[in-house]
């Protein structure tokens, strides 16, 4: 399966199908410092967990290196640490947070954004998907330091073609960072992302 498909009923592997029953994360305990449900605008639902994505053998980037963004969008993190996932319809929104110690996840997010501007993905059949990066430099600041980035993809041609856009953000809390990735098709609305941002941000804080 290529970066970020559109088949009927699924708009992207991170998402469930519409229909199937909603399956709590398996890190996120009730109370805990993930997100959860309660904390989301209305229309969310928890999303069943993904393996850890890797971009196919078979499929390759034209910027080295830039492969941990793709599996992000594609998997949600898979089970990287402490997760959950959330989506709010076929097409989105989705959403995925991971939690990690130190600052080392957001100084890597940096320098793969720096890294990342402009890149395209191959797959086997030749088919390509283009993605963007780039810095939001007014997007609110969260916790003690934090980073957001705009990230858009997509590809196709006719009734095959596809994009989507949404934003990556990276906020520290003390020990605690914690990734954000929300997106859909064909986007998402910034006061939304914002505001699960704050929320996020704001479970840290208190259980400090």
């Amino acid at each position: 399966m290529r970066l970020l498909p559109i088949v009927a009923g699924c708009a992207l592997a991170l998402a469930g199908c519409s229909g199937d029953p909603a399956v709590a994360p398996s890190a996120s305990p009730e109370g805990g410092p993930l997100l959860e449900v309660a904390d989301l605008p209305g229309g969310y639902q928890t999303s069943p967990p993904q393996p850890s994505a890797e971009v196919s053998a078979a499929s390759s980037v034209s910027v080295a290196g830039c492969e941990p963004l793709l599996d992000a969008f594609r998997a949600g993190f898979g089970d990287a640490g402490p997760t959950a996932r959330f989506e709010g319809g076929s097409t989105g929104p989705f959403l995925a947070e991971r939690l990690s110690t130190g600052a080392a996840a957001l100084d890597g997010q940096r320098d793969l954004a720096r890294r990342c501007g402009s890149f395209t993905e191959t797959d086997a059949d030749g088919a390509t998907t283009t993605v963007t990066v780039a810095p939001v430099a007014d997007f609110p600041a969260l916790g003690d330091e934090s980073a957001a980035f705009r990230v858009s993809a997509g590809g196709g041609t006719g009734d095959d073609s596809y994009a989507l856009s949404g934003y990556l953000v990276v906020a520290r809390q003390g020990a605690t960072t914690c990734t954000l990735v929300h997106f859909g098709q064909p986007g998402v609305d910034r006061a939304e992302t914002e505001a699960i941002a704050r929320s996020a941000v704001g479970k840290l804080r208190r259980r400090q």
